[in-house]
C-alpha cells in the first residue's frame, strides 16, 4: 500500500473511531432535552435540507438512530484501521460523510467551511487507492469476482470488528458524563411552566427587551432575579418555541431568546465567562446582548427573540401570556 494511502487509511480510521466513541462518552448525546441531543439535531438537520425528508424519518428513533451511527462509525474506523474490508468500509463512509454534507453541513457557506464534503472526498481517495493496490496486484480482479471470494475467513474476521465495535462502544457509555439538561452555561429554574403572576395587568414591552411593571402581568413565571444573578442564564421552554434561555444583562434588564440554533437547529448554550451563546455542533456563535446576532460561526441569521417581562415588585421573570 502506496503511503499517501496509508496516511487516510490511519486518518480516516482513527477519526470515525473517535468520532462514534465520542458520541456515547457524552451524556447529552441520548438524553432527550440535553444540548446535543441527536434528536434535537436530526430534527434540526430536515429543516431546508436536500435530505431532510430522511432526517424527519430518523427523528421519529432518536435513540436508536444515535447508538447506531456511533457503533457503525466505530465498526468503520476499526475495519479501514485493520485491512478489513476496506472497499466496503470506504463506501459506508462515504455514505455517511455525503449524507452529513447534504444535513448537517449543507447550510454551512462557503461549502469549504464544512468538513464533511472532504471527508467524503478522502473516503473516495482511500477507496481509488485500495482498488489500484489490488489491481496492480491481481489484473484480473473485479468487484464481483471479490464479493465471490469472500469466504468464511472474511466473515469471522468481520465478526471480530463487529465485536470489537460493541465492546468500545459499551465501555464509552459506561464512562459517559451526566446529562447537562440546562445545557453549558445554563441552570434550570425552579418555577415549574404553568406558575400564574399575582396580578391582572398587560405587559408593553418590545420582543426580547427588558421591562419593568407597575403591577404583576399575567404569565408564567420562568425565573426570579435571585436565581438570576447578572451574567448568568435560566433555561425554560416556551410555548410554541421550545427549548428557550433567560439572561441577565444587567441589574434591571433581562432578555429571553430560543435555543434553537438557526443554522442546523441544535441547542445552544450559555457561556458565562464570554457572556455569549454558543452552538456546540457547528460553533456558531450568538450576542445575546445586540439581540442574539450571530457573531461567529456557519449561522447568519439571530437566535429568535421571546418577550419577556421583568415584574420589578416581586422580580419575577415573567413569559407573558
Amino acid at each position: 500500500m502506496p503511503w499517501s494511502t496509508r496516511f487516510l487509511r490511519g486518518f480516516l480510521g482513527f477519526t470515525f473511531v473517535f468520532a462514534g466513541a465520542q458520541k456515547l462518552l457524552d451524556g447529552n448525546f441520548l438524553h432527550s432535552g440535553s444540548p446535543d441531543f441527536i434528536g434535537t439535531q436530526l430534527s434540526g438537520f430536515a429543516h431546508g435540507t436536500p435530505v431532510g425528508s430522511i432526517m424527519g424519518v430518523l427523528a421519529q428513533t432518536p435513540v436508536l438512530v444515535g447508538v447506531g451511527i456511533a457503533i457503525v462509525e466505530i465498526a468503520i474506523g476499526l475495519a479501514t484501521l485493520a485491512g478489513i474490508g476496506m472497499l466496503f468500509s470506504a463506501a459506508v463512509g462515504f455514505a455517511i460523510n455525503a449524507t452529513l454534507f447534504l444535513s448537517a453541513t449543507w447550510h454551512v457557506h462557503p461549502y469549504f467551511l464544512g468538513s464533511d464534503s472532504i471527508y467524503a472526498v478522502a473516503w473516495l481517495a482511500f477507496a481509488a487507492g485500495v482498488w489500484e493496490m489490488r489491481r496492480s496486484l491481481d489484473p484480473g480482479r473485479s468487484v464481483a469476482s471479490s464479493l465471490e471470494n469472500m469466504g468464511r475467513r472474511e466473515f469471522v474476521r468481520g465478526g471480530l470488528v463487529g465485536g470489537a465495535a460493541l465492546v468500545i462502544a459499551a465501555a464509552s457509555k459506561a464512562f459517559a458524563g451526566a446529562p447537562v439538561i440546562g445545557g453549558k452555561g445554563i441552570t434550570a429554574a425552579s418555577h415549574k411552566a404553568g406558575t400564574r403572576a399575582s396580578a391582572p395587568a398587560a405587559p408593553t414591552s418590545p420582543p426580547a427587551a427588558t421591562s419593568t411593571a407597575p403591577s404583576a402581568p399575567k404569565g408564567h413565571v420562568i425565573a426570579t432575579l435571585a436565581q438570576l444573578p447578572v451574567g448568568k442564564a435560566v433555561g425554560f421552554t416556551a410555548p410554541g418555541i421550545g427549548p428557550a434561555v433567560v439572561l441577565r444583562l444587567a441589574n434591571d434588564q433581562v432578555v429571553a431568546y430560543s435555543r434553537v440554533c438557526t443554522h442546523a437547529g441544535c441547542s445552544v448554550g450559555y457561556d458565562a465567562a464570554s457572556h455569549i451563546l454558543v452552538c456546540p455542533c457547528h460553533g456558531a456563535e450568538f450576542d445575546p446582548a445586540q439581540g442574539a446576532q450571530p457573531i461567529a460561526g456557519p449561522a447568519s441569521t439571530p437566535l429568535q427573540s421571546i418577550r419577556v417581562v421583568l415584574d420589578s415588585a416581586t422580580g419575577n421573570v415573567i413569559l407573558p401570556h
